[in-house]
């Protein structure tokens, strides 16, 4: 079944996890300036996802059940910030490419297998820290979230502000568009753009393609893939936005780079955290 979420529905993957649900909170030491804590922050993420790996590499067992549950995770709650909340059985059920018999479910089957396909193509970009951004990348990014799905203008620039819509902050006027886009790709490149911190990159490029949102639908998931793009290439784990946090990210987007940037680390902390927890939890019993 699909069904629009209430605000601030609990999501999969902490849920799954035995960990409950992800509150964030913005916080401030008033003891130390922005840049320490930031820097600080930066260094902590460095040694938990360290930490995380080294948890991974000991139980091979239980990293694969990890694997699969954060991915299901990550699109469970990609899906939910868009407004649909996707039943778990369901999910894993297209996942599993399992034949299916309610013909109502073939769209969104179908969204699910796309989004993995996805995933799997900006795993292999992160790969490649060389290669650069370009739109007919990001235009792919888009046709393969779309394929198959009638009415979706898949790798198409929209042609009017959107009535409804999830999100509620500022665009761009279409006719703006095209030349916002070529605007963006032109400035990853540059000598400003490449000193910034790799998480910093990420929540610039996301901030910046939303307030473009260049498409009609899935413009959403397109600019949160290209912000894991730039954390996966720092040897990151991918960022989950989990679906309690949709206001705050909805305000973030209103907001500014820098509150977008909070958000997402914060959302990396306490998702390390929980995953560290969920790890030494399960090492505590022997495999049967």
């Amino acid at each position: 079944m699909v069904a629009r979420p209430p605000p601030g529905g609990r999501g999969y993957f902490f849920d799954t996890f035995g960990l409950g649900v992800l509150t964030i909170r913005f916080q401030r030491d008033l003891s130390c300036d922005e840049g320490t804590q930031v820097r600080t922050a930066y260094f902590e993420l460095d040694d938990k996802t360290e930490e995380l790996r080294h948890e991974l590499g000991l139980r091979k067992d239980v990293a694969r059940d990890f694997e699969e549950r954060f991915e299901v995770s990550w699109i469970f709650h990609e899906n939910a910030l868009e407004g649909t909340v996707i039943d778990v059985f369901d999910l894993k059920a297209a996942l599993d490419h399992v034949t299916i018999g309610d013909g109502v479910l073939i769209p969104t089957y179908q969204r699910i297998r796309n989004h993995r396909l996805v995933i799997e193509k900006i795993r292999q970009m992160a790969d490649e820290p060389g290669k650069s951004v370009t739109l007919q990348f990001v235009k792919g990014l888009h046709l393969l979230l779309c394929h198959g799905i009638q009415g979706s203008g898949a790798g198409l620039y929209r042609k009017e502000i959107p009535i409804h819509r999830t999100y509620f902050h500022d665009i761009v006027e279409p006719g703006k568009i095209s030349y916002q886009m070529n605007k963006l790709v032109r400035d990853l490149k540059g000598r400003e753009f490449k000193q910034l911190h790799p998480i910093q990159q990420a929540a610039e490029v996301h901030f910046r393609f939303m307030a473009t949102f260049p498409f009609d639908q899935e413009t959403g998931k397109v600019a949160r893939l290209l912000m894991n793009l730039f954390v996966l290439r720092a040897n990151y784990f991918p960022v989950i936005i989990p679906d309690v946090e949709r206001q705050h990210y909805y305000e973030a987007l209103r907001a500014s780079p820098s509150e977008l940037h909070a958000l997402i680390v914060y959302c990396m902390e306490q998702q390390l955290e929980r995953s560290l927890r969920f790890l030494r939890n399960e090492t505590l019993t022997p495999p049967p």
